[in-house]
């Protein structure tokens, strides 16, 4: 979430300014739970029959979707686009282990892109899904495109947006990991990030580009989300979440066979385009089932940005006959959405 490591540099130093203070913060396995905060939109869910417990909240009505978020977030960055999609899926968007209303195991739980993936098969065996529609947000994509590799009975297609096969070397949460490493001084990084005072200034980092652009009130919203990543934070999950770009098993040999038609949607504004170009070329060489879509002016977390035309996209790939219903909300004049460029390969899926 906190991607820019220059941004990273100084939130640290200051961090070393108000250790003192903010020690004590988060010491404790209270303090370390998010008090919880009803859904706004849906029903929340918790597993029974899982070891630990998984939050989701559950919405819509149609063929199942699971919604995987990001590294540090949660369920709630799929905020924008929940009422979108709720019309035509059946919705279940989830917290991954140590976010949110989840469970933090701390002791037989590496937080690895594998380990997740087994948490959500595991969810669809308790809710008898034998088949659905993954749709993942960066680490949430790596998850989404695990489970397509691993468990491809199960899936039946995977929206990824900047996620990734090929994991993003070095760790762009490297510093931020060395930090939380250090107990006092991670103790101190999570009591100011719990506090609030940073939501403006991640927010920022998060949208990056986008920011500027953005209306007071879709700012006010974004910032409301990012203050639910930030107030579940812990020390210890978060920094297995920063180890787990790197500690997460590689699975490119198994993605290579992937049978589910998978759209991956990036941004060209993205801070991790690189890494995104690395998979793209990844997608082109091995996975001829991939529809590759980039919005010109987009960036890493496209849920957030444009929740109507990513909507649209996973619409019009997953259930084209449902699509159009979808954009004529979106424009009115019956033209092309603007800013996306489209390959080869996703002009010949969609003419």
């Amino acid at each position: 979430m906190i991607k820019n490591l220059a941004l990273q540099t100084q939130f640290l130093l200051l961090i070393l300014l108000l250790c003192t203070s903010c020690a004590q913060v988060a010491t404790t396995s209270e303090a370390l739970r998010a008090p919880k905060a009803p859904a706004q939109y849906g029903v929340d869910r918790f597993t029974t029959e899982q070891k630990h417990n998984a939050h989701y909240v559950e919405v819509g009505e149609g063929p199942p979707a699971i919604l995987i978020p990001g590294l540090f977030g949660t369920y709630r960055g799929f905020s924008r686009m929940l009422p979108l999609l709720a019309p035509h899926f059946s919705l279940i968007a989830l917290d991954n282990f140590g976010t949110g209303d989840s469970d933090r195991p701390d002791s037989d739980f590496g937080y690895t892109v594998p380990e997740q993936a087994d948490m959500i098969v595991n969810l669809m065996d308790e809710l008898k899904i034998p088949q659905c529609t993954l749709i993942g947000v960066s680490y949430g994509g790596m998850i989404a495109l695990n489970i397509a590799a691993r468990y491809p009975n199960r899936v039946s297609a995977v929206v990824c947006i900047e996620g990734a096969v090929i994991m993003p070397k070095p760790s762009p949460y490297q510093f931020m990991e060395q930090g939380l490493d250090t107990p006092l001084l991670g103790d101190a990084i999570i009591g100011f990030i719990r506090s609030g005072l940073l939501d403006t200034v991640i927010a920022k980092d998060v949208m990056g580009y986008a920011w500027p652009k953005m209306d007071a009130e879709d700012k006010a919203e974004v910032k409301d989300i990012i203050s639910h990543y930030t107030d579940a934070a812990s020390r210890q999950t978060w920094l297995s979440l920063a180890r787990a770009l790197r500690t997460s098993k590689d699975f490119t040999e198994e993605a290579k066979v992937i049978k589910a038609p998978v759209l991956y949607l990036s941004g060209d504004k993205s801070s991790f385009r690189e890494m995104t170009e690395t998979n793209i070329d990844y997608f082109k060489n091995y996975l001829p089932n991939v529809s590759l879509v980039s919005f010109e002016d987009g960036i890493h977390d496209l849920e957030l940005q444009k929740p109507q035309e990513t909507a649209s996209m996973i619409l019009e790939f997953v259930a084209p006959e449902r699509s159009r219903a979808l954009a004529s909300t979106t424009r009115q004049d019956g033209q092309a959405l603007p800013g996306i460029s489209h390959n080869d390969q996703y002009e010949k899926a969609y003419q």
